[in-house]
């Protein structure tokens, strides 16, 4: 177990050294029975707790650790590098293959308790991964965050990831056809490395703008998506820089895009978009929303300003939307394109009611909320669905 530890911290290829497990594996070499049972335990909780092998847990590891190394071989493609990779990979090989069996007859034979043979134990497994494995899905995927996650946050200032994204599909959106159309098709152009345009979704609030982004990771493997603050645009450059080497395809999406007059952020965004020094690398671009036309919202004394004044502040705000490359706009249905998207939403989900009275009650619900959009008429099957399972009039 000894020359284990030692071999485990001589690792390069994968950063792994501050994994629990890891660490704990190294613990069952100390001296202290109290350690090095408590070290078995965590091991067992980690896996039992996981619900995974421990060849799933270490194969998962490698996956997505971060490896600059590799990420290095697949430019220069040094066998001294390769070797590395293989060695590595080795270790972990032989990490797997210490069933519990195996580390309790190691832990009885130095420190001869039989309680040690009652402790519970966890599956080993089997792994069977190789160097070219490993190599190959950091050459798809890259390493890291970003080839484990598809969604994240910029947040004081750090890139985190989301663990459990919105699973929405664009197959459950009704309407709106054309305009998820120029999306996709932008979309497709930019993962299949062909120009691209940032996209600006204007429309009324609740037709689906944000949503659709959303939906474009459940469509796409190889696409990733960042959402920021407006407030943090001046992040975008950095975000660039971090991602530009990845073999993935990200979307960093701002969602409500709007500005205040005198706002630094409007200039940082218009610089971004259009006019800086840093260039947009191929493999990132940039999706926003919004519910406003003119992108600076005005104060009561640019609407009674001179005229030469209030067109100068139009064209300044529109001088942000003309640099989104794709502009699309999204309304709010009128009352029959309402109650087709209800009905459209009540057929996916095997809700059988007559007609007039699904549209009569969907009516009645947007009146009630004073609006008409498709999150409406979501909000309104939901409804209808909770009522119907508890046994509820939907009237």
């Amino acid at each position: 177990m000894k020359e284990l530890k030692y071999k485990l911290r001589s690792v390069t290829a994968f950063e792994i050294a501050e994994d629990a497990l890891i660490k704990n594996f190294c613990r069952l070499a100390d001296s202290d029975i109290g350690a090095a049972i408590t070290a078995y335990t965590e091991i067992t909780k980690l896996l039992l707790s996981a619900n995974k092998t421990l060849a799933d847990y270490l194969c998962e590891l490698l996956t997505y650790s971060e490896s600059p190394l590799i990420e290095s071989y697949l430019k220069d493609k040094s066998e001294n590098q390769f070797y590395a990779i293989e060695y590595d990979v080795s270790v972990i090989r032989e990490l797997a293959a210490f069933s519990a069996h195996k580390v309790k007859d190691y832990l009885f034979g130095k420190f001869n308790e039989n309680l040690i043979f009652s402790l519970p134990e966890y599956v080993s497994g089997g792994f069977d991964k190789t160097a070219e494995y490993f190599i190959e899905h950091v050459r798809k995927y890259g390493a890291g965050i970003y080839a484990r996650y598809k969604a994240f946050v910029y947040e004081n200032g750090a890139v985190v990831p989301v663990e459990n994204p919105d699973t929405v599909r664009l197959s459950e959106f009704k309407k709106y056809e054309a305009q998820r159309g120029q999306i996709v098709d932008n979309t497709r152009a930019f993962i299949a490395g062909q120009p691209a345009d940032n996209v600006l979704l204007y429309g009324d609030r609740g037709t689906g703008k944000s949503s659709t982004i959303k939906a474009l990771i459940n469509e796409y493997d190889m696409l990733r998506i960042i959402q920021l603050d407006k407030r943090d645009v001046a992040a975008i450059p950095s975000i660039y820089e971090a991602v530009k080497n990845s073999p993935l395809k990200f979307i960093i999406f701002i969602d409500d895009l709007s500005f205040g007059e005198n706002d630094e952020c409007f200039g940082t965004l218009k610089k971004v978009l259009e006019g800086s020094l840093c260039v947009r690398p191929a493999n990132a671009v940039i999706y926003a929303t919004t519910n406003r036309r003119h992108l600076i919202k005005e104060t009561e004394s640019s609407r009674v300003g001179d005229n030469v004044h209030r067109a100068d502040e139009i064209d300044e705000s529109v001088s942000l939307s003309d640099r989104f490359g794709l502009f699309i706009t999204f309304l709010a249905p009128n009352k029959d394109v309402y109650l087709e998207i209800v009905q459209g939403i009540a057929i996916d989900r095997g809700i059988i009611i007559d007609k007039d009275k699904l549209y009569r009650c969907a009516e009645r619900f947007a009146l009630r909320r004073n609006s008409r959009s498709p999150r409406t008429a979501r909000q309104f099957i939901d409804s209808i669905q909770s009522k119907i399972a508890l046994g509820i009039d939907i009237d």
